[in-house]
C-alpha cells in the first residue's frame, strides 16, 4: 500500500510537472507570436517609410524643377529688359 501510494505522489507530481512546464511552453508561444507580429508591424512601418521618403524626394525634385525653369524665365526676362532698353537708348540717341 505504501509504494502505491508513493507511485501515485510520483505519478501526481510528475503530472503537475507536465501541467507547469505545458503551461510556460504556452507562454513562450505566445510571447513568440508577439514577437512576430511585432516585427511584421514594423516592417509595415519601415515599408510605408520609405515610400513616403520617395515620395517626397520626388516632390523636393519638382520643386527643384520648378526653380530651375523660374530662373531660366528670369533669365530671358533679363536678356529683354537689357535690349528694351539698349533699343530705348538708341532711340533717346535718335531724337
Amino acid at each position: 500500500v505504501i509504494v502505491t501510494e508513493e507511485g501515485t505522489k510520483t505519478v501526481l507530481s510528475g503530472v503537475e510537472i507536465a501541467q507547469m512546464t505545458a503551461s510556460a511552453l504556452m507562454g513562450v508561444s505566445d510571447s513568440v507570436n508577439n514577437v512576430v507580429l511585432n516585427n511584421q508591424q514594423i516592417s509595415l512601418n519601415t515599408q510605408q517609410q520609405a515610400i513616403a521618403i520617395s515620395q517626397v524626394l520626388e516632390a523636393m525634385n519638382s520643386i527643384n524643377q520648378g526653380s530651375n525653369e523660374t530662373a531660366n524665365g528670369l533669365n530671358q526676362t533679363k536678356t529683354g529688359l537689357q535690349k528694351l532698353n539698349q533699343v530705348a537708348l538708341e532711340l533717346q540717341s535718335t531724337l
